[in-house]
């Protein structure tokens, strides 16, 4: 579905400020993806048993390599949670 916007969990923005990533340099870093969350958000994985979907970040510019989860609803694309991705994953 076209049309859906991207909004920031209360969650999620908790956790990029516990990781301390700059959110300057984090909008660069997601808006390389922006085109493929907002165009096919149904292609990113499910979590199994779970409504979530990840999203993998690579690492970019001083903002670390981080899983970003997402749900979706007919108006929304909801980051709900970050998590630092291990370098050997």
């Amino acid at each position: 579905m076209q049309g859906r916007e991207i909004v920031e969990d209360r969650l999620y923005a908790d956790q990029i400020k516990k990781y301390r990533i700059n959110w300057k340099r984090l909008d660069e870093a997601l808006m390389t993806l922006y085109p493929a969350l907002l165009g096919s958000p149904e292609l990113f994985p499910l979590v199994p048993g779970t409504q979530l979907r990840r999203l993998k970040l690579v690492g970019f510019l001083g903002v670390p390599p981080l899983s970003i989860f997402f749900v979706l609803t007919d108006t929304q694309i909801i980051l709900k949670t970050a998590e630092l991705i291990d370098l050997e994953e």
